[in-house]
């Protein structure tokens, strides 16, 4: 049955990923030492290298085909990747570590006993390090050193960690320049496979007969443990010299960030991305059929912000289908402090590109933007990139604006920042209307991101009557003078084609950045608490998906308003457990009643839903309102996969610029 939930599909990857590499690597090791049918390093060191290409071109469309927690990490630390799926994805390598080891000793067993005799080898006492050494690594190499005294004076402890911390070093540092979009001479995307393999060999021809070259803690430690369980004991586990830890886990980690961070110091600054051309239907450049003397040398970059529940993702589909209908590629991205995005969802499931980045907004996450942008340029080459920012986010012109133009805008145009209302919500807090707001601290995010923008759209004006959109209009305009007000409706498709046209041809303003109380700012989003999860249900009988959200809302509405929660936004997707259909609903305010915004065609029986809710709440609070709506869905049942539930930390921007001087 095909699994829905991502990140399970992402670790069953990595699984079967690391199961091909230890089998087949491993494997030849099994065949060299035991029985000599290979000979040499090099026929060893290919094995690996060509297992590994292979493995990246079964799973890493998948999860990436990290299969080895060093590369994890790095990824980590210099790529955002999520932090949430660091130990599953590193659990999931030792697991296919473990099971490759485990199948190879099943296979090998008597011809690794008859090893043993004919070496007069007893498992587990001194010397059997010599047949151990086909599962974990030790050092020096036993099957070219041997495991005497004398042997073990070749290669000290530090010797073996700056060997293995070294060629994980280069490995990452290979890695990351292989797959740079900024890199022009990197190889194809369908061929960096096989020199990330080749990378591998060389390395191993180098380095192994000092410790068997690991690099990889997960394929050391998961057959040092069915090694330690099948006899070894203690030649496994601590090994007969020790620091196994430190030679074959810590110092493959370290050499990995160490890698990783003199590429990004070194070498990626000196990219850039190629600029890219797109021609209009009569062959001559252009962004926008009205304007056909605006050429496109390089990638526009609009971003669409606005606090929770404006809309911001519906802006942007709107914008994408407007470009799409005059032929103008596109690429998107979406925005969030957690994973499991409800809005990338959304986008796919309208039929474009999109790329994700999570943990933090784009100011904290700049290089993570870049490398977004990148990456959808290398695959679609895009003349527009629209971009959602995360809904509680604001100083973006000084971090993100600013920066991308004084520091790349020979590869990026940037557009002005528009900045995206809901009616009602922007009323109250304007103080034309009644009725439940939020915390002083929260409302300052909010006015710091109506002071920074260029326009403000009022989104949604058809819930509006003319007395009271003309009152919201002038109210903004006369509280922020420095933006352009513009009313539009995403559900009606009224204004958007001006508005779009504003932005796709204005230019961004170059006035001084706003002042903001970093302080007021960290504690207005701390005071929001985030909820991401998603959970599998299931019923005897095909229900209706489209009814079931809509009432999962409404309960959920019930519950938060009767502890008096004001929502920022809830959006909700379910997915069918067979078939590509989506539907998804979105609340944005506790009395407000949800929407859908996207139908099931078809009942279902059982499926996927996604919950992502914002509140300004407790975390602990919605997370245990979210469990108890879900463990009463008869006769719908639930089961919740993953819940990720915090406060967002204070926003530490990696770039902040005054002015955005050109």
């Amino acid at each position: 049955m095909f699994v829905k939930n991502r990140l399970l599909r992402e670790c069953i990857a990595e699984v079967i990923g690391t199961f091909l590499l230890v089998f087949f690597g491993t494997g030849a090791v099994f065949v060299a030492a035991l029985t000599g049918a290979l000979l040499g390093i090099f026929q060893v060191a290919i094995v690996w290298g060509l297992v590994i290409s292979l493995a990246i071109y079964a799973t890493s469309a998948i999860s990436g085909t990290h299969i080895n927690p060093a590369v994890t990490i790095a990824l980590w630390a210099w790529r955002g990747f999520p932090r949430a799926k660091i130990i599953p994805y590193i659990l999931s390598q030792v697991i296919g570590a473990f099971l490759a080891s485990a199948l190879l000793l099943a296979l090998f067993s008597g011809v690794l006993t008859a090893f043993e005799h004919e070496k007069g080898l007893v498992r587990g006492h001194p010397g059997s390090e010599l047949s151990a050494m086909v599962f974990g690594e030790y050092f020096p190499n036993p099957g070219i050193c041997g495991t005497t005294p004398e042997a073990y004076t070749k290669v000290s402890q530090v010797q073996a960690m700056t060997a293995e911390g070294f060629g994980t070093a280069v490995l990452v540092f290979l890695i990351f320049a292989l797959t740079d979009p900024r890199n022009r001479n990197r190889p194809d995307r369908t061929l960096f496979a096989p020199f990330i393999g080749l990378t591998i060999t060389i390395l191993i021809c180098v380095l192994a007969p000092l410790t068997q070259a690991g690099f990889n803690p997960a394929r050391d430690f998961g057959p040092r443990v069915l090694a330690y369980f099948a006899g070894w004991g203690a030649i496994a586990i601590p090994g007969p010299r020790g620091g196994f830890f430190t030679v074959f886990i810590l110092s493959p980690i370290v050499g990995g960030l160490i890698g990783g961070g003199l590429y990004d110091l070194l070498l990626r600054p000196a990219f850039a991305v190629a600029p890219v051309t797109v021609a209009g239907p009569d062959g001559v450049p252009e962004l926008l059929n009205a304007k056909r003397s605006h050429a496109m040398s390089k990638p526009r970059y609009v971003m669409i912000g606005g606090f929770l529940g404006a809309g911001k993702t519906t802006a942007m589909v709107k914008l994408a289908q407007h470009l799409a209908g005059q032929g103008i590629r596109v690429g998107l991205i979406t925005n969030d402090q957690s994973v499991d995005l409800v809005d990338t969802a959304r986008v796919r499931a309208a039929g474009f590109p999109v790329q994700e980045i999570t943990g933090g907004c784009f100011c904290c996450k700049f290089n993570s933007l870049l490398d977004a942008a990148q990456c959808l340029t290398a695959q679609t080459a895009p003349a527009v990139l629209i971009a959602e920012p995360v809904g509680s986010c604001t100083d973006l012109k000084a971090t993100v604006s600013y920066p991308l133009r004084q520091l790349y805008g020979s590869d990026y145009e940037v557009a002005p920042l528009s900045v995206l209302v809901d009616p009602i919500r922007c009323a109250r807090i304007l103080g034309l209307q009644g009725g439940k707001s939020f915390s002083e601290k929260v409302l300052y995010v909010y006015r710091k991101q109506l002071e920074e923008a260029e326009y403000i759209v009022i989104n949604k004006i058809d819930l509006l009557d003319p007395v009271s959109r003309s009152q919201l209009a002038d109210g903004l305009q006369k509280q922020f003078p420095q933006a352009r007000v513009l009313e539009v409706s995403c559900q009606t498709g009224e204004g958007l084609t001006g508005w779009f046209e504003a932005i796709l041809v204005g230019e961004l303003g170059r006035h001084p950045s706003m002042n903001v109380d970093y302080d007021v700012y960290a504690d207005g989003e701390a005071l929001l608490g985030w909820l991401n999860t998603t959970a599998r249900v299931a019923a005897d009988e095909p229900f209706d998906g489209n009814e079931f959200l809509i009432s999962l809302a409404q309960k959920l509405r019930r519950q938060l308003a009767g502890l008096g929660v004001e929502i920022a936004h809830l959006k909700m997707t379910l997915t069918p457990s067979e078939g590509p259909d989506l539907g998804a609903v979105s609340l944005t305010r506790t009395e407000a009643a949800p929407q859908a915004t996207h139908t099931l065609k078809d009942p279902l029986s059982q499926g996927e839903v996604t919950i992502n809710l914002r509140a300004e709440a407790d975390p602990a609070v919605l997370k245990r309102v979210v469990g108890e709506a879900l463990a009463t869905l008869a006769p719908v049942t639930a089961i919740q996969d993953e819940i990720n539930a915090f406060r967002p930390g204070r926003p530490n921007p990696t770039h902040r610029m005054a002015t955005a001087l050109a």
